[in-house]
């Protein structure tokens, strides 16, 4: 019975000290304060990717989603499990246009987290490029 509850304590143990601890990670919405005059919002993310071309929010079709307010957007990145850390206003280095940015924080045990529940432009390209690669292949 000892050797039974020793295996027993020592697998806990082993299962604990494996477990990946939670840690936080960030990421900012960047919306295009010139958009908003037109009633929607352009959104794009930045979670610490190398390139952020291309890095607005699209749906299964490839299509860029909309949002009526940067607070839509902030729903539909709650609903994934980000929580707002602040919020400030730049001006776009490149175009001089202004720019709003949302900060937020989500806890995750693997970077494959940051990005589920959305996809980028860029993303379903290169999952696109990669379904017709696997199909002339």
């Amino acid at each position: 019975m000892n050797r039974f509850l020793l295996a027993a304590f020592l697998s806990f143990v082993g299962i604990v000290l494996f477990a990946q601890t939670p840690y936080k990670t960030y990421c900012n919405l960047i919306g295009d304060e010139n958009s908003l005059k037109k009633g929607v919002v352009s959104v794009r993310i930045d979670y610490g990717q190398d390139d952020l071309k291309d890095n607005k929010f699209v749906d299964e079709n490839g299509k860029e989603i909309k949002f009526r307010t940067m607070v839509s957007a902030m729903n539909f990145m709650s609903k994934l499990g980000w929580q707002l850390e602040q919020v400030y206003n730049r001006i776009d280095q490149v175009d001089g246009s202004p720019m709003i940015i949302w900060v937020l924080s989500k806890e995750i045990t693997s970077e494959e987290e940051i990005t589920k529940g959305f996809q980028t432009k860029r993303m379903y390209d290169t999952s696109q490029a990669h379904k017709n690669k696997v199909k002339v292949d």
